[in-house]
């Protein structure tokens, strides 16, 4: 047994030493650069690229066993930018064919890969397309200067980098941190398994995206189709499955698309495009949206959206449809978009950023102002039919709503065909005029038998008064900013309630107040808390914006409210002087008071802030109360004085009669 051993190590040992032997004379016999004709010449062929291959060429033994070759670049002879380039290349290859004098390749690895893709201001790529001059071109086999066989197992690409470029559209991104794994690959149209990370870079926004892709891929270049099938692209939060398959990718490509997703926060996967704290962003289970099936397809001419069904809040959440076409701008046609969007049930809320409560009023930095998109209103046209049969937004419901947008040169018109609102109707026009300069923008609405106390629900500042509804509005602006369209609004609101009963808290604690310097006690005390109102009506009327100049009217049966003020939007706050007035007979006298005080205009001053409590608005102005309560003494003894200096008058009168004799 012994003898055995030691015959089977010397066995090995020898073919070791032979093999070991040959591996040295044919690498000190064999020399790599003679190949590189061949390369060249493949590529050439293959391609109808330039392949330069600028640095060494040797043998290596890792990663694989092959050729080593350093620094090559890849050119179109039609481009002077270089279309890509390689800091080293290793060819594993086949060492029998090497025996028999051929280079038969079997797999690739590249390092530090960095490729450039420029589109210029007509449109034309760098990269050739298909049927140009540098097509592929057909080469005698026998020119090669060594027979060269490719049948790439496995491709391995690491530390990759695509530049893109596109001056016609100003787009400007990079791909970074490329890496792909791929088996039996070709460009002949046969599928194979392909494994893909990188990192997408935007050049004008500079957020970042990481992607990993795992697909079953088709690749026919000569046609210049791209198909990924089977594909799983995640970019965390969201991961897409389906299907995405590219023509004449050389050219002008088509696309289409049929892929859904899973359940993912949408501002968690926002942030991956842009800079955002942390900390402002909701629970990864709030803000949630799933793509149930996006169907979609383009060329260079648009695109055409089949079908888009999103779940709102989740697998479980209400659905959102959505369809349309896209048509790019080309010469003096604008950028042209169609579509219908329909939904149950959308709740706006759960997606805007809530309002927070304010810190200290003194320290709160005036808002910023934000500016109309003029340049984008003017640089399309759109077309657009929206039903939703329940729509929520700053707490208040729409159900069902249907509108239309139009926007046309310039023209922005938004119209209801039918809206629900409370138990009755809104009717709402919206103009704007983004031609002029500066905008102009007219806004008319008109709610009709609105249920005051089913709105109150969800508006608690209107607790205050029950019954139905009118509100009119009429209102015209204009600025190319929000600022500069509230400082210049004219117009007015209308409101009118019936037969309604109406919680006048506020006005007994006014009351009461003025009551303190009334030498009759408290007017108010016997007033109940909640009147029953037969009529009321509102007037609001605007002139060249909110923060001064509003004239106020309002009746309530018997009780009139009169003055002027404004409205601080960045402070939050307003400031009125009103004039409280109890009318006497023939108004209804819903509201009770002495005579003395009927048909008295008293000064009251309305100033708060929005997020005050409603008994906190208004106050009487003191000072001018006492003015008032001194000139109604004053009229009170002048009154008095006219009665006694009458009955005076009456009394001499009476005596000159009986002293005259009767006739």
């Amino acid at each position: 047994m012994s003898k055995l051993i030691k015959i089977l190590i010397v066995a090995v040992a020898g073919i070791v030493v032979l093999v070991v032997g040959l591996v040295v004379v044919l690498l000190t016999v064999i020399d790599p650069n003679r190949y590189r004709g061949a390369l060249e010449e493949s590529v050439a062929q293959q391609s109808g690229l330039q392949l330069q291959l600028a640095g060494d060429m040797g043998w290596t033994f890792w990663p694989v066993f092959g050729l080593s070759i350093q620094d090559v670049r890849l050119r179109n002879t039609d481009s002077p930018q270089e279309l890509a380039s390689f800091s080293t290349i290793s060819l594993r290859v086949d060492p029998a064919g090497l025996f028999r004098g051929e280079l038969n390749v079997e797999e690739f690895l590249a390092e530090d890969l960095h490729i450039n893709w420029i589109v210029d201001s007509q449109g034309q790529s760098n990269w050739p397309a298909s049927g140009s001059d540098n097509a592929p071109v057909v080469v005698d086999a026998g020119s090669a200067e060594l027979p060269m066989a490719i049948n790439i197992r496995q491709i391995r690409i690491s530390n990759a980098r695509l530049s893109v470029q596109n001056l016609q559209s100003g787009m400007s991104m990079s791909i970074q941190n490329i890496n792909l794994v791929s088996r039996d690959t070709n460009l002949n149209n046969q599928p194979f398994p392909l494994t893909l990370s990188m990192e997408l870079v935007d050049g004008i926004g500079n957020g970042n995206l990481a992607l990993n892709l795992e697909t079953t891929a088709t690749i026919d270049f000569d046609a210049g189709s791209l198909a990924l099938d089977s594909m799983q692209l995640n970019l965390s939060p969201l991961t897409l499955s389906g299907n995405v398959s590219v023509d004449n990718f050389m050219a002008d490509a088509r696309w289409e698309v049929n892929v859904r997703s899973n359940t993912f926060p949408l501002p968690h996967l926002l942030a991956n495009f842009m800079s955002t704290d942390e900390s402002t962003l909701p629970r990864p289970d709030q803000q949630q949206m799933t793509i149930h099936q996006l169907i979609a397809n383009g060329d260079p001419n648009g695109v055409r959206l089949d079908s888009l069904e999103l779940g709102l809040g989740g697998q479980q959440g209400d659905r959102l449809t959505l369809n349309g076409d896209v048509i790019y701008a080309q010469g003096n046609r604008p950028l042209r978009i169609g579509y219908q969007l329909s939904s149950a049930a959308i709740d706006l809320d759960a997606w805007l950023p809530q309002a927070e409560a304010p810190a200290d009023e003194a320290s709160q930095a005036p808002a910023a102002d934000i500016a109309l998109p003029i340049d984008l209103l003017n640089s399309m046209n759109v077309r657009g039919a929206h039903s939703v049969d329940t729509l929520t937004i700053a707490g208040l419901q729409f159900a069902p709503l249907q509108f239309g947008l139009v926007l046309e040169n310039g023209q922005l018109n938004l119209d209801t065909q039918f809206a629900g609102f409370y138990g009755g109707d809104l009717e709402m026009t919206l103009r704007l005029n983004a031609r002029n300069s500066p905008a102009q923008l007219a806004m008319t609405s008109e709610l009709s038998n609105i249920n005051a106390t089913t709105l109150s629900a969800d508006m608690p500042r209107l607790n205050f008064f029950t019954g139905r509804f009118d509100l009119n509005t009429t209102h015209v602006m204009s600025g190319n900013t929000v600022n500069a369209l509230m400082d210049t609004i004219t117009g007015s609101s209308r409101a009118q309630l019936s037969e309604s009963s109406v919680d006048i808290s506020m006005l007994k604690q006014v009351f009461s107040a003025i009551s303190v310097l009334s030498p009759s006690g408290d007017m108010a005390s016997s007033w109940p808390d909640v009147v029953q109102i037969n009529n009321t009506e509102a007037v609001l009327n605007f002139s060249n914006g909110i923060t001064s100049g509003q004239e106020f009217a309002m009746r309530l049966d018997n009780f009139d409210i009169a003055g002027s003020g404004g409205i601080n939007l960045q402070e939050g706050n307003f400031d009125y002087q009103l004039a409280f007035t109890i009318l006497g007979e023939p108004a209804p006298q819903s509201i009770r008071v002495n005579e003395n005080y009927q048909n008295v205009a008293w000064p009251i001053r309305c100033e708060a802030a929005f997020i005050d409590s409603p008994v906190r608005y208004c106050s009487p102005d003191l000072q001018r109360v006492r003015e008032v309560f001194a000139q109604i003494a004053r009229g009170e003894i002048e009154r008095r004085a006219t009665d006694v200096i009458g009955e005076q008058v009456d009394r001499v009168r009476d005596r000159l009669r009986n002293l005259l004799p009767t006739p």
